[in-house]
Formats: C-alpha cells, structure tokens, sequence
C-alpha cells in the first residue's frame, strides 16, 4: 500500500502527491493506535494528540477515542472543540476546525478523492474547513473541498458535497439545506 505502486499491479506510479506524505501516514496510524488505546483521561493522552497534531493542543478541546486521522500534521484544531468517539478522519488535503465546533460520534471527514478516470495513480485533494460553533451530527460525512459555515448545523447522517452556508441546517443524501436559523 505504501510503496509508490498501483494496486493493479501494472506498474504505473501513484499520485507524487501521496508518495510525498506516506511516512506521514505511517507516523499518524501509529500514533492513533496508541490514542485510541487510551482513554482521554489517562495521563498522556494529551501528550500523544500532541505529538500526532505536532502542535499544542488547547486543554479547552476534546477528542474521544477511539480516533483515526492519517495526516495529523495537516489538521488544525481551535479551542473548545469536541470530537466525539469513532471519528475518522482522512486528512492529506488538510482540516482546519474552528472554535467551538462539536462532531458527534462516527463522523467521518475526507479530503481525498481518486480520480474517476485514474482511480489507482491519481488523487483529487480538497481542503474540508469547520467554521465557528458549527455542530456536525452523528454519522455524517464530510467530502473533499467543503466549508460548514458558522453556526451551522449538519443533521445525523447527512453526506455534505457541497458548502454550507452560515447558519443553516443541512441533512440527507446528499445534504441540501432543512432551514435557516
């Protein structure tokens, strides 16, 4: 999976792109597996969200394990922030969320995407940004490129493909908005 070749077997490269971060996804599974292991409130709990963010977390934010990301040096989490337990969270094309954002259980957040004519040799990367006091429900799925606005609410289950504005309530398949607040 991680040496550069197709999965077809033909030969092609991957994506440079990803050969570029696999030490990084190697280091973040690693790191995960010993989080999720633990309970938030065990004594280096703290330390090894740390090492895997490669960034002070604030003690204000919160992330449940078990929890999976497989860039963690390409996510940036605000303060007051809740992950709740189950999250995964596909992160090569970066995450940043905002203060006071809350993601409920089974969440999972993608950033990456094969491309439809390529799919084993080249990848499509989308930056997915959590805006101020946003609340993601639970098993909802966030794909590649999105915003959720501020003060927006993604309903349980929802699929997000496109942004979301400011203050608005969004759900199904894919999610379209309910109402505004």
């Amino acid at each position: 999976m991680f040496e550069g070749i197709d999965a077809t077997g033909s030969g092609d490269k991957k994506d440079p792109r990803m050969i570029a971060i696999e030490g990084e996804m190697i280091r973040s599974h690693a790191l995960c597996l010993q989080i999720s292991s633990k309970k938030p409130t065990d004594p280096d709990y703290k330390g090894l969200l740390e090492e895997l963010f490669q960034c002070e977390m604030d003690d204000s934010s919160v992330i449940v394990s078990p929890f999976y990301c497989d860039c963690g040096c390409r996510m940036k989490i605000g303060k007051n922030v809740t992950i709740n337990k189950g999250a995964t969270i596909i992160s090569p094309g970066k995450v940043e969320i905002k203060d006071n954002v809350l993601i409920a259980p089974e969440v999972k957040i993608a950033t990456v995407n094969h491309d439809p004519y390529d799919r084993h040799n080249l990848m499509h990367f989308g930056k997915v940004t959590i805006k101020e006091n946003a609340w993601i429900g639970m098993g909802a799925i966030i794909c590649p490129g999105v915003t959720i606005g501020r003060n927006a609410i993604v309903g349980a289950g929802a699929v997000v493909t496109k942004d979301v504005p400011d203050n608005a309530v969004v759900g199904g398949n894919p999610a379209r908005i309910i109402k505004k607040l």
